[in-house]
């Protein structure tokens, strides 16, 4: 689902760091957020990016950083190798005496000034990815992770960040906006609108639609579609119901408009698509 997503990791580091080989071609993470800022590098292939509306494709020794409260997908259009953290939002804020996402976040597709910093910082990533596949889990692994989480994450500082100006109305923003993605989760399967949403809440329609815009970069309708694709996904792994009948139960109502909404979120049929997923 597309509301907030916790992030676990081991009791050892406060973020997780791993690495992974996607060898399905087409293999798509579905559109979600969190509140812990992630890092994608690619060691080797490619990797397709959507980042609310921009859409990227990563080359090798290419990276992405996703600041908290951005949808994200991603989809492996080739056999690929990627390097993967999460730094929780507590975490960040905590090491950088909470001036994260107050006083700067980081750039998103990172273009770095230097050579020297792009060098440094692709190296620091290679070391990671080693680190998360040739030592046993002992101590001296969490060690070595931790250490080079922390490098990794100084060089963004210092290369990759860039400064925001924010005021005490988006705390207020964030927690409506999770109200909303509450709200939507839990009456999906009705026929409702995004008036019905703002009376719920307490707010009028057009103020909840720009908190929605200003923060996810989209509206109540796509978000609408994306939790609704989410429960279709699940309930057609399970094999029992026909994708017209879960068509009916998740707010679609017809197979065509599942149709439509599964091609306009991931490029292609329910069909093909869990075909490719399961």
């Amino acid at each position: 689902m597309i509301k907030y997503e916790e992030i676990t990791h081991a009791a050892m580091i406060p973020f997780k760091i791993f690495s992974f080989r996607a060898k399905n071609l087409d293999r798509i993470i579905a559109p979600h957020w969190h509140q812990s800022t992630e890092i994608l590098f690619v060691k080797e292939g490619t990797l397709k990016i959507t980042l609310q509306n921009k859409t990227y494709l990563l080359h090798k020794n290419e990276f992405v950083v996703i600041n908290p409260n951005i949808i994200h997908s991603t989809r492996s259009l080739s056999k690929n190798w990627v390097l993967c953290i999460q730094l929780p939002l507590s975490f960040l804020k905590l090491v950088t005496n909470n001036q994260f996402d107050k006083v700067f976040i980081f750039k998103d597709i990172n273009f770095p000034t230097e050579q020297e910093a792009s060098e440094r910082i692709i190296a620091l990533f290679n070391q990671a990815i080693y680190q998360t596949e040739n030592h046993p889990k002992n101590i001296q692994y969490f060690l070595d992770l931790y250490s080079s989480g922390l490098l990794i994450l100084k060089e963004l500082i210092s290369s990759y960040s860039v400064k925001v100006n924010k005021n005490n109305a988006d705390d207020k923003s964030i927690s409506i906006l999770n109200k909303a993605i509450d709200y939507i989760n839990i009456n999906y399967s009705k026929s409702i609108t995004l008036t019905d949403m703002a009376k719920f809440l307490g707010y009028s329609p057009s103020y909840c639609s720009k908190v929605i815009k200003k923060n996810l970069g989209t509206n109540f309708k796509e978000i609408l579609d994306i939790i609704r694709l989410e429960k279709v996904v699940l309930e057609a792994q399970k094999g029992k119901r026909s994708l017209e009948q879960i068509a009916q139960e998740t707010g679609f109502k017809t197979y065509r408009n599942l149709y439509n909404a599964f091609y306009s979120v991931y490029g292609m049929s329910p069909k093909q698509f869990l075909s490719e997923s399961m």
